[in-house]
């Protein structure tokens, strides 16, 4: 075993943990916005304190290739910030934005554990209810997913497990009476392999008194801190609170009133919701230290480069490609080439941490290369040659949506055809990919858009002039471009993909124009502006560009055919600048710049509950339901500040909100209400501390729906190969429309989606409907992986009205040959014995009663009467499970259902002594129906 806490890190815990803000605990920042609990730490606080000091913690070990090393004492005493340790590890052209992305999904994967209704009741996974046991077993459960999750390369879902994980961890100290023992130092057992928790409170035991005060101190019994014995507070009323436990305490906790009377929780620093509020600051300490324990001794198991991955710490984290590999394209194919080659080389001491290769024809798409190899990336890309095809529409937008799924969140995609899109009912999945996933498309299409006749195809058929207007809508949705060209100019168009490939690019102009003659065009320049190209791309007669002052500005202007490129030269004039372009056609302006300030945004509702906080939503926000919207600032120095976000619908609305500041300097939030449907823009606008305007604007449009649509699974170990495997779909409607066409698809052929659901219909009074259909695995894969399974719900009258979802799901190529252990128990003792006769008494005067000890590595989750009639109460006993069933001589037989935690079933039965019964021959027997163990490959 690996120390727990390496030198450095100590150094960092001892002498520069700062919290921010004031002194489970609540989810998210929304609690403490909402007043009363200022002081109080959260989840987030919590996980993302966790985050950087172990990010920081690995970057002094893993040294940069060309920089110095980071200097531990510029940190210590300090808050710290992932602005600050990537500036430090990667220089000044760094961008936190992966890193805040990718912290910002574990944080919401955290806070999600209160919200979801799977998660926010179950006493395991917060520890509540003296589920100790079984709640150690389900994080080591989850340790294994998420290490699962790493080696399959799926980091998105091994975010989503850490976050759950450090949830169940954090809530530990808080809701347990680990504090109250006078420990100072973090529980090592949890969440540790080959341990377990110890030293537990007995079913007989009471643990807690009734509060004699509002203070609701020391109303842990005695008995129970002298030995150390852990306990935990009980929540609501599953289960149930025997007489004599600690409760959870709070206004949203209905066992309270119950003996004994308050309760031991540590969520917050305020009395109004967590009786044991003077200890939150020792939990929140302990939380932090465990937190961050058990992301260090994740790296016992996988390697620093896979724990910067799975924490989202990269200079470049993608460079992804989707080829047309028809005849035509074999210019476009070699340009592809150099340009992949120039990057890598470039950043040869830090390439990309992702290649994506998806090439495309008619009638076929694909394989996907993924990989973070550069040498086999290359390899590839040098294999790929122009042939066969030749029919002008082409399996695009399949390609495009398999490259979407795979391409981490906030890069960009560049797409290389002269072929228009043969499956254009993808658009509405590809278009939710782009803004779920915040990606840029860019298509560089060789081909002039207003020729006829297709270019080196087999067929000569007149073509459409509008052909290409998915392209373009696509990449403008995105915030990428559409160029054209041809194959004497492909090379120096490629060299945009150059110019794109720093991952500080920022927007500040998107403009598609229908206007003919000359039109006026503004953007801001600021002080943190750097490296300002402008691209235009349409039949030009004339640009001119104009500093603050008026003046026309001397530029290197680069033209191939309808692409132009005009680059900007460093120093700029901070202000307001003009581009003044004449023209005959359409045509698109794009104007980025290189800054390390950017922001981020997401939509959520606020949830009350037991743990009240602003739930961030999966997908789009829904149009007519009341949102938030939040801002993260990335990169924004002190003295500058962000006053207003702007929404811009597609009419040419603008709508202006104020943001208002949150305990956390860099997030903002703004009141939003109901939004319309359809596409909208997002920008914010502030000032830079020297009365200079600041702006951004988010590249991906943003899309308000008018409804939900959900796929959830049971599976617990993944599909398996040559098995069906049952899925479940919900669509919820919050607008007009009664029917809606449902498509369903993988992102892997050899995986059929059976279902008879492609039509969805609700009744006048309906707005919930739910089916189910089916996976069906192949027989032979060869290596273990993950599914994407995507649905697209779209209003049978209106194509535009839209949602969308996608879930992942790992695959096993050969299930573990791992025995289902299922639940059992013994007969631990009887009372009361039922005579021969029933005169003179009846049946029900005579009761009797047995007493079970359940037995399951997991935890039994509930217990049910299937046979026989009486009460059954189940509670823990320290580190074991007792039952207890009571009756009456009516029914003398009883059989119980157990179901443990990881969902597997078993049977107790037991029959009433009868007086005729000698002492030598009560022997106590249980029965347990079913097999014992039953390997996964006979699922």
């Amino acid at each position: 075993m690996a120390p727990r806490v390496s030198s450095t890190l100590s150094i960092l815990l001892l002498g520069s943990v700062v919290f921010p803000g004031g002194l489970t605990f609540f989810p998210n920042f929304w609690t403490k916005f909402l007043g009363l609990t200022w002081k109080s730490y959260t989840h987030q606080d919590l996980t993302e304190d966790a985050i950087l000091n172990v990010t920081l913690q690995i970057l002094l070990d893993y040294k940069h290739p060309t920089r110095p090393p980071i200097n531990v004492r510029e940190f210590q005493g300090k808050t710290l910030i992932a602005d600050d340790i990537l500036r430090a590890y990667f220089g000044e052209e760094a961008s936190a934005r992966q890193f805040r992305a990718s912290m910002q999904q574990i944080v919401n994967a955290n806070a999600n554990m209160d919200f979801f209704s799977g998660t926010r009741d179950d006493p395991l996974c917060h520890f509540d209810s003296e589920r100790l046991l079984s709640g150690n077993s389900r994080l080591l459960r989850s340790r294994e997913k998420l290490l699962e999750a790493v080696i399959a390369k799926d980091y998105e879902g091994a975010r989503q497990k850490l976050g759950q994980i450090l949830h169940s961890l954090q809530d530990f100290y808080s809701h347990t009476n680990w504090v109250e023992m006078g420990n100072t130092d973090i529980n090592t057992d949890l969440a540790s392999p080959g341990k377990q928790v110890n030293s537990l409170a007995r079913a007989s035991d009471q643990t807690c008194t009734d509060c004699s005060d509002s203070l609701c101190q020391n109303n842990i019994a005695d008995f129970i801190n002298e030995n150390k014995l852990l306990t935990s507070g009980y929540y609501g009323e599953t289960p149930n609170k025997p007489q004599g436990k600690c409760s959870h305490g709070g206004p949203f906790d209905d066992s309270r009133h119950r003996s004994a009377l308050g309760g031991i929780n540590k969520d917050t620093a305020s009395s109004i919701y967590s009786p044991h509020h003077f200890l939150h600051h020792k939990a929140a300490t302990l939380a932090l230290e465990a937190s961050i324990n058990f992301l260090s001794e994740l790296k016992i198991d996988i390697t620093d480069k896979e724990m910067l991955r799975l924490l989202g710490v990269s200079s470049f984290p993608a460079l992804s490609f989707v080829v047309d590999t028809t005849g035509s394209m074999g210019e476009e194919i070699t340009a592809v080439r150099r340009q992949a080659h120039n990057i890598i080389y470039r950043q040869n001491m830090l390439p990309p941490d992702h290649f994506i290769l998806v090439p495309f024809h008619d009638p076929g798409f694909g394989p996907l290369l993924e990989t973070s190899n550069p040498r086999e990336f290359l390899n590839h890309l040098d294999s790929l040659s122009a042939l066969g095809g030749g029919d002008e529409p082409e399996m695009c937008l399949s390609a495009l949506q398999l490259a979407l799924i795979h391409t981490p969140p906030y890069s960009e995609i560049f797409v290389f055809t002269d072929a228009s899109s043969k499956d254009m009912e993808l658009r509405s999945s590809v278009e939710a990919l782009i803004q779920e996933r915040k990606i840029k498309v860019s298509f560089l299409i060789t081909e002039d858009p207003s020729r006829t006749q297709g270019r080196g195809r087999k067929r000569r058929e007149l073509l459409r002039q509008d052909r290409f207007n998915l392209y373009s809508e696509l990449a403008f949705t995105s915030g990428g471009q559409i160029i054209f060209s041809n194959n004497e100019d492909i090379n120096a168009v490629t060299d945009i993909i150059k110019e794109s490939s720093h991952f500080d690019i920022v927007n500040l102009l998107d403009v598609k124009s229908e206007k003919r003659g000359e039109t006026t065009h503004m953007f801001e320049i600021d002080h943190f502006i750097r490296n300002v190209t402008l691209f235009i791309n349409g039949d030009i007669r004339g640009i001119n560009v104009y500093n603050p002052d008026g003046h026309i500005q001397n530029v290197k202007n680069h033209r191939e055919g309808l692409f132009t490129r005009i680059s900007l030269e460093d120093p700029l004039m901070v202000g307001n600048w003009s581009i003044a372009v004449e023209n005959t056609k359409p045509y698109t302006l794009h104007v980025q710049g290189r800054s390390s300030f950017d922001f981020l945004y997401y939509f959520g509702s606020f949830l009350n509950g037991s743990h009240p906080g602003l739930y961030k939503y999966t997908n789009q926000p829904v149009a007519g339901v009341p949102s938030v919207l939040v801002v993260e600032a990335i990169g924004l120095p002190e003295a500058a500040h962000l006053d207003q976000v702007s929404l811009t619908f597609t009419q040419g609305e603008t709508h202006m909100l104020p943001l208002e500041p949150t305990n956390q300097s860099r997030l903002l939030i703004a009141e939003v209400g109901h939004l319309p449907i359809g596409e909208f823009r997002v920008g914010v606008t502030g000032q830079d501390g020297t009365g200079h305007v600041l702006h951004r604007e988010a590249p991906q449009h943003g899309k308000a729906t008018e409804c939900v649509v959900e796929i959830s699974t049971m599976l617990e170990h993944g599909l398996a190969e040559g098995k069906r495997h049952l899925m479940s779909l919900m669509v919820t409607k919050y607008g007009s429309s009664n029917c809606y066409v449902v498509r369903l698809s993988t992102d892997n052929k050899d995986f059929k989606v059976c279902t008879d659901v492609n039509r969805v219909e609700f009744g006048a009074m309906d707005s919930v409907n739910a089916s189910e259909f089916w996976i069906e695995a192949p027989n032979t894969m060869n290596t273990d992986s993950m599914l994407t399974v995507t649905a697209t719900a779209a209003s049978c009258h209106d194509k535009t009205k839209t949602c969308f979802t996608m879930q992942r799901l790992p695959v096993k190529k050969k299930p573990e040959a791992i025995p289902l252990i299922f639940p059992n128990c013994t007969i631990l003792s009887y009372a009361g014995i039922c005579p021969l006769s029933e005169l003179p008494n009846p049946c029900k005067q005579h009761p009797w009663s047995v007493t079970f000890l359940g037995l399951h590595s997991d935890g039994i989750e509930s217990v049910r009467v299937l046979h026989g009639a009486g009460s059954v109460l189940h509670e823990t006993d320290g580190i074991y499970e007792h039952i207890h069933f009571t009756s009456d001589c009516c029914s003398k037989e009883v059989e119980l259902l157990l179901i443990s935690y990881t969902k597997t079933s078993g049977y107790c039965h037991a029959r009433a002594l009868s007086a005729s019964a000698q002492p030598s021959q009560d022997k106590l027997m249980v029965f347990l129906v079913g097999i014992i163990f039953i390997w996964i490959n006979s699922w």
